[in-house]
This record gives structure tokens, sequence and C-alpha cells, in this order.
């Protein structure tokens, strides 16, 4: 009983990583956004590397989940997989839409 019980909480933990994940990525897409309005290249670099730190987490975040992954919790899991997904693909996109150029002027 005390598996099944130490089971779900490292499903659980997982899950809420990825949440976590997901959070950390949308922030640092929103972050980039904004100082792209604001033209600060600081600002920008910032947000980048804020970027690519949520893409490490989130694909983390993906191959855990992928460990947990079966019947009992599959449902609750794949619906996690596919905002990580969803997150990691913005994150690429935003990745490769916005870049600052190698010499900032």
């Amino acid at each position: 009983m005390s598996d099944t019980r130490e089971f779900s909480m490292q499903v659980q933990h997982a899950i809420d990583a990825a949440d976590q994940a997901i959070r950390l990525a949308q922030d640092a897409e929103y972050k980039l956004q904004r100082a792209i309005m604001q033209a600060h290249p600081q600002d920008i670099q910032s947000a980048q590397a804020a970027l690519t730190q949520a893409k490490h987490k989130v694909r983390d975040a993906q191959a855990q989940l992928q460990t947990y992954n079966n019947e009992q919790y599959g449902q609750q899991i794949q619906q996690t997989l596919e905002q990580l997904n969803q997150a990691s693909q913005d994150v690429d996109a935003n990745q490769v839409k916005f870049h600052t150029p190698k010499q900032i002027r």
C-alpha cells in the first residue's frame, strides 16, 4: 500500500515540476516580448537566456513524466505532456523569431 502511495507522490511531484516548467517558459516568453518592445539589448539577452533555461526545464520535465506514463495516470500525464510539448514549441518559436544580432550598436 505504501508503495502505491509513494509512487503516486512521485507522479504528483513530476506533474508539479512540469507545471513549474510550463510557467517558467511562459514567463520567459513574456519577458522576451517585453524586452523587444522596449528595444533594450541587455533585457533581450537576459530573456533569451531565460528561454534557454526554460527549454531545458521543459525537456527535463518531459523526460521525467515519460517514466510515469502508464494506464493508471495516463490521462493526467498525457494532458501535462501535451502542455509541455506546446511550451517547448513556443520556446523554440520565440528563440528563432527573436534573436539578438551578434553585434549590437
